[in-house]
């Protein structure tokens, strides 16, 4: 039987935690150790494999690390866990290539990640995925690439984060299972209206959402029911990833991203 999770935050208090991060203490803290974290620090993959912005060469900022459940294995292409990182914004630019710039030294001097998936959002903007094996999961949380930079040089104006001047803290995350209708369906988009087929849909044809979906509005999952803030993006299948705006990540202050693992999609919207 498929599963639906929601992703748990470790709060100040360390017995609880929270379907938001820095929200109210939920529920009880897992006696188990958690999947995965939040926050600057990155999986251990090496310095010279994080993955950075393609114009800017500015390496990215992390925004999760995530430990799948084991029947999520196989539509994460068989990797056990996955890295999602945000990079440079709608205005980034190339930058010159000054042979004598430690940037460019250490910019050279990397490669991609054998798993990297580049995604560009419908504004321009970069994101990456990495997916893991056991151990680059399980050798994290590690820091960024050591910030090079001369003075002045290659500052971030192009409206999207990066490792070395978007700073949070880890906070530890959990998964729980989700009491979802809709856990291994691919999510339907039909607002306001009865949908034909197995999926549920949240809204009633009077624009209320019903009281089972209420019960698991405004948290991050994995798969299950999704609350997209501008629609369904189209071909999100049931293997996907729902977040708010995470701490770090800009996505128009109040914006959901959707990633599904299973194939190249990535897409979010704000109010």
């Amino acid at each position: 039987m498929t599963t639906a999770y929601d992703l748990l935050f470790a709060t100040a208090d360390e017995n609880t935690a929270s379907y938001r991060v820095g929200g109210p203490s939920s529920v009880d803290r897992p006696a188990t150790a958690p999947s995965g974290w939040i926050g600057s620090q990155g999986p251990a993959i090496g310095e010279a494999r994080w993955p950075r912005g393609p114009l800017t060469g500015l390496p990215m900022f992390h925004i999760l690390t995530l430990r799948l459940p084991d029947e999520w294995h196989e539509h994460n292409l068989g990797f056990p866990a996955f890295a999602l990182f945000q990079g440079e914004g709608q205005f980034a630019e190339e930058g010159d290539a000054d042979p004598a710039d430690p940037f460019v030294v250490q910019l050279a001097a990397s490669a991609p990640h054998p798993t990297l998936t580049l995604h560009e959002d419908i504004i321009g903007g970069a994101f990456a995925l990495v997916r893991l094996d056991a151990g680059e999961w399980a050798g994290g949380p590690t820091p960024p690439p050591v910030d090079v930079r001369r003075e002045g040089e290659h500052a971030p104006d192009d409206e999207g984060p990066n490792a070395w001047d978007d700073l949070h803290p880890t906070v530890p995350v959990w998964l729980a299972e989700r009491p979802d209708p809709n856990a291994g369906l691919a999510p339907v988009e039909a607002i306001g209206a009865a949908a034909e087929g197995p999926y549920r849909q949240p809204l009633g044809p009077d624009y209320v959402y019903a009281d089972w979906a209420l019960a698991i509005f405004d948290r991050a999952h994995l798969g299950g029911t999704a609350f997209p803030v501008q629609g369904v993006p189209a071909g999100l299948g049931p293997w996907y990833l729902e977040i708010p705006e995470l701490p770090g990540m800009n996505i128009g202050g109040d914006g959901i991203l959707q990633l599904d693992l299973a194939a190249p999609l990535l897409d979010w919207a704000c109010g």
